[in-house]
């Protein structure tokens, strides 16, 4: 026997045996059974699924097993309609979450001359379709809820089993955070963008960390859903302003009567509506549009302490290096050591000992001098006690912007196209007291990112569509110590074999939090891609 293979008949083969597999959009699904009274389907019943928030209609007719779906619905409150010949029309409200297949089964009655339609809720209060167990929190709970700042990831907390972006105490990188269908998070170090979508941009979101769905690569799942606009034209504008000049309390630390500055502002617009060009385009109950902008701006220095040369010390003088029980510390002069004996000189200069000449200070020790700041307590000895008290500099400085379109071409094809891009710098002293040129032991973090998501829906039957979702992430984190690209080593003068930019490391002063610490310059871009059908 001779057998032929034929690709193309396999692979429609295949897709007509496979099961429909939902992307991992953030929209919904509606769907259902209609009957008449004594329980026997109804075939070819008209069902309009119609958005309450911008009129749009979704149409169908039931197959002959009397079944209709809507796939890709995006969530929000709808009215669901169901018209028969000879029967009474159904109308019902309902309300769609993220990720949700609602299930609306409609029974029709025997039509009468005068009937008079009742609108009746009919949101599914119970899942029947997966054991899945998640939380969603609506627009209203993401406006009201109090949080401290405007992150998304802080109202995770009022999710039962989470610790941040982890439940049930699993590892930290164990979640999948997924915007319209784009992955946010982060394959290096295991967390979400580090400047996610402005809370005005957020419709809703849903949890789902317990039997996740194998079609998501993480036992938790936060899906995130965009705001689209709406028929009616509608906007806001927020300005969130603290400033440490109103109630904020001294440390204990804290050696001056004024506490360090603290100035957080967050602010921003968001806006949307129908696509309107006067005498050109109306795009009510068609075409939305969406925008939304978040900045935040924070400054909050820190308290440190150390010790620094005094003045003496910075022109040669170290007379004055003596340790807590007033012995005085010899310096010795290496280019006096005697290569046989190994004996050496103790530094002097004009007679004096432990004296250096200020021409033989090197141009690299004159430079690490000239940002070391003065002592603000200049009667304590250095090698005995802090002689520097001040506050460093820490500031960030974040944006993200979202833009999104909704179109609906025909009854059978919806559309929508969704852009964010964010960008997060921050500068922190973490290694060593704040020098003044604020390079030395700070570190900066440079992590802009991008997002698109593009959905588009076609029904071809009651039972037949497809859901293409197209979706990208991008985010470039780099962090260490200076301005990016920049030789240091090459400006003062020391070696630099590998040509690697970012400031060295220079230790051993003898002096208490008295080093020029640096942090391992590092970079990670990573670009990924999801697309589904």
């Amino acid at each position: 026997m001779q057998c032929v293979f034929h690709p193309a008949r396999t692979v429609g083969l295949l897709l007509l045996l496979s099961l429909p597999a939902f992307p991992q959009a953030s929209t919904g699904t509606v769907s259902g059974t209609v009957r008449d009274q004594t329980g026997a389907v109804i075939p070819n019943a008209s069902v309009t699924l119609t958005s309450a928030a911008t009129n749009v209609a979704a149409k169908t007719l039931t197959n002959e097993a009397g079944l209709y779906h809507f796939p890709g619905v995006v969530p929000g409150p709808y009215r669901l309609s169901v018209e028969a010949p000879g029967m009474q029309k159904f109308e019902g409200a309902l309300t769609v979450q993220v990720q949700q297949s609602a299930v609306v089964d409609v029974t029709l009655r025997v039509g009468q001359t005068a009937a008079e339609v009742v609108v009746q809720d009919v949101t599914p209060l119970v899942t029947m379709d997966n054991p899945t167990l998640g939380r969603v929190l609506e627009r209203l709970r993401i406006e009201q809820l109090p949080i401290n700042g405007r992150f998304v990831t802080t109202l995770l907390q009022t999710v039962p089993g989470m610790e941040g972006t982890r439940a049930w105490g699993l590892r930290e990188g164990s979640h999948e955070m997924v915007l319209d269908g784009a992955a946010m998070s982060d394959r290096l170090w295991g967390g979400t963008i580090r400047r996610p979508p402005g809370l005005d941009t957020i419709q809703e979101f849903k949890v789902e960390n317990n039997a996740s769905s194998a079609k998501f690569t993480r036992p938790t799942t936060i899906v995130l859903s965009t705001r689209s606009g709406t028929n009616q034209f509608h906007g806001s504008l927020f300005e969130t302003h603290r400033n440490n000049a109103i109630g904020k309390a001294r440390r204990r630390q804290d050696f001056y009567s004024k506490p360090p500055q603290l100035i957080r502002n967050e602010f921003g617009p968001s806006a949307g509506g129908p696509l309107w060009l006067p005498k050109l385009y109306d795009g009510r109950n068609r075409t939305f549009w969406f925008f939304a902008y978040e900045g935040y701006r924070n400054i909050s220095p820190s308290t440190w302490n150390g010790s620094v040369p005094t003045e003496e010390m910075r022109n040669g003088d170290f007379r004055g290096l003596v340790d807590s029980q007033g012995r005085q510390f010899r310096i010795y002069d290496p280019y006096s050591t005697n290569p046989a004996t190994w004996e050496r000189q103790q530094v002097s200069y004009r007679g004096q000992l432990n004296m250096a000449d200020p021409n033989r200070i090197s141009p690299l020790a004159t430079y690490l001098l000239s940002v070391t700041p003065l002592p603000t307590h200049p009667q304590i000895n250095p090698l005995v006690d802090s002689s520097w008290w001040g506050t460093a500099p820490g500031w960030t400085r974040q944006w993200t912007i979202t833009a999104r379109v909704d179109h609906r071409f025909s009854d059978k094809d919806q559309f929508y196209a969704r852009y964010t891009q964010g960008d997060l710098y921050t500068f922190s002293q973490d290694w060593n007291l704040p020098m003044l040129n604020l390079i030395p032991g700070s570190v900066r973090r440079l992590t802009p990112n991008k997002t698109v998501a593009l959905s588009w829906v076609r029904t071809f039957s009651p039972t037949f569509f497809n859901e293409l979702l197209a979706s990208g992430f991008r985010e470039i984190w780099w962090k260490g110590t200076g301005e990016p690209g920049v030789k240091y080593a090459d400006q003062l003068g020391l070696p630099n074999p590998l040509n690697v930019p970012g400031w060295p490391g220079l230790y051993d002063t003898g002096l208490s939090g008295y080093v020029f610490e640096t942090d391992n310059t590092q970079a990670s871009p990573f670009t990924y891609v999801i697309v589904d059908n």
